[in-house]
């Protein structure tokens, strides 16, 4: 193998790399996430609601970027040819996480393809909007979300793919089948996942160094900065939601037992009245 050919694009220490620049410049934001996912993912993973959840909120991320990518690249316009240049069709996580969802969700589109919490049709909107005024802000996303699949990404994978409580109606020998049903999301169709990942990023930084102004790179890890609030206010949003759900049950369940008396007087006294008016027999 010759010395071009084990070249890295970009090297760890290239600072002026728009991919290294990102990295250092979100690195608060990655221990942010970081914190979240070591609290919260072990929860996900042993309850199939919650982890179904999850994905839904970056089936519906990961479709919007995908979406409005694949209508840029269509497109001739200053930016498509860059950005077709950089993607990989093998990245695509829209149809993947569809799949782990019609399982997860028993074969019904309709529980999970719009999104309906606040948060995440925010999200879509805000990727779609950027889409529309400047298209080279879909860098962001696939520089943060996309790399992160084969770094935090292939760490989940093992255990999401282990977890009994995931699959509960999968017995000991169908097991690996359901298992392999619900974690699409985390594999690739290429033999060596590691080879598109160095591609990829070797792309992304000949594409973007270039072409894009200064200004431009500047914006591009501005957005990479919303790109991870995006996920942890999304995290954070589906645990209000299941919490206040909690709350509901537990009022409503609070409301029959402190009334419990009230409510058998009330039936009573209505069987008292129906018996007197209707069957009109006496009380004693």
């Amino acid at each position: 193998m010759s010395r071009q050919e084990t070249i890295i694009i970009p090297s760890k220490t290239d600072i002026g790399a728009l991919g290294n620049r990102i990295n250092s410049e979100t690195r608060k934001c990655h221990e942010r996430i970081n914190k979240e996912m070591a609290i919260k993912f072990p929860v996900a993973i042993s309850e199939p609601k919650v982890y179904r959840q999850g994905i839904q909120m970056f089936y519906h991320i990961f479709k919007a970027i995908e979406d409005n990518l694949s209508e840029e690249v269509n497109k001739n316009t200053h930016y498509s040819d860059m950005l077709r240049k950089i993607w990989r069709p093998e990245l695509s996580r829209t149809e993947r996480l569809h799949k782990d969802l019609m399982l997860f969700y028993g074969g019904r589109p309709a529980k999970f393809e719009s999104p309906i919490l606040k948060k995440q049709i925010q999200s879509t909107e805000h990727i779609r909007q950027i889409a529309i005024e400047r298209p080279y802000l879909l860098l962001a996303y696939m520089h943060v979300l996309y790399l992160a699949l084969f770094a935090g990404g292939q760490f989940m994978y093992p255990k999401v793919a282990q977890s009994k409580k995931l699959f509960p109606g999968a017995s000991s020998k169908n097991f690996e089948a359901a298992s392999s049903d619900g974690t699409n999301f985390f594999r690739f169709d290429v033999e060596d996942p590691q080879k598109l990942r160095a591609a990829y990023k070797q792309d992304y930084e000949l594409q973007t160094r270039n072409f894009l102004s200064e200004q431009e790179k500047e914006e591009v890890i501005e957005e990479s900065k919303v790109a991870f609030d995006m996920i942890c206010d999304g995290i954070n949003e589906i645990e209000s939601h299941n919490l206040n759900v909690l709350r509901q049950k537990a009022g409503f369940r609070t409301y029959i037992k402190s009334n419990f008396l009230v409510i058998l007087l009330a039936t009573l006294i209505v069987y008292c009245i129906v018996r007197v008016i209707v069957f009109r027999t006496p009380l004693y």
